[in-house]
């Protein structure tokens, strides 16, 4: 009926009387498939309320992946295989920002590196400011499915890190990393930006998850 366009977005669906006699089902089917409505985002279930039609959004469509991705990272070759996925997503973000970043997207770039470099002696704070300065560059195209695409592949990579100690001088050379990075694109190196992204996926993979 949704798909269909019978009932439009922000449209009340019928009550779960008029289902039940619709479908020919009872009440705990028709509330079991509203709650799997709602986790596709098709769908918003208030207290006291008529369910709503709603649109999904990115957010929605990649935490329905999470859970059949983590346990893929599970597996053997797993984590090979999501390195491989960041090396093709990452590289076509970074190329793009070298190529048509904005001076307002290069400052904020630039404020995303200087949290980074104060949170070098704090594992915790490095990763999210790590996050940050890579989320950044995944907003440049202005495309909210790779924001949202990047912020379940950082989640799901970064729950797959193993526990480390002593990590600062790892953190330094990410860090370096970074800066060659925002280096390219900051004068619109293409293939520089690439490269150096290239290296700094080879170095978070081999001194980070081994």
């Amino acid at each position: 009926m949704i798909r269909q366009g019978e009932i439009s977005e922000g449209d009340a669906l019928p009550s779960e009387r008029d289902l039940m006699a619709a479908f020919g089902v009872g009440r705990p089917s028709i509330r079991d498939a509203l709650a799997a409505l709602a986790r596709k985002g098709l769908v918003k279930i208030s207290s006291g309320e008529r369910t709503r039609v709603t649109r999904p959004s990115a957010d929605t469509i990649i935490s329905e992946l999470s859970g059949m991705s983590k346990d893929f990272l599970a597996q053997p070759n797993g984590l090979k295989y999501f390195d491989q996925l960041r090396r093709f997503f990452e590289s076509s973000l970074v190329r793009y920002a070298a190529s048509s970043a904005t001076p307002s997207q290069i400052k904020e770039l630039g404020e995303a590196l200087e949290l980074n470099s104060k949170s070098i002696n704090s594992d915790t704070q490095f990763r999210k400011t790590d996050i940050y300065f890579h989320r950044v560059i995944a907003s440049i195209p202005g495309n909210p499915i790779f924001l949202a695409v990047h912020q379940a592949l950082m989640d799901w990579l970064i729950d797959a890190r193993p526990e480390r100690v002593n990590t600062v001088e790892l953190n330094k050379q990410s860090y370096n990393d970074h800066v060659a990075i925002f280096e390219c694109i900051k004068n619109g190196d293409v293939e520089g930006a690439d490269a150096k992204l290239s290296a700094h996926i080879d170095y978070v993979f081999d001194n980070y998850y081994d």
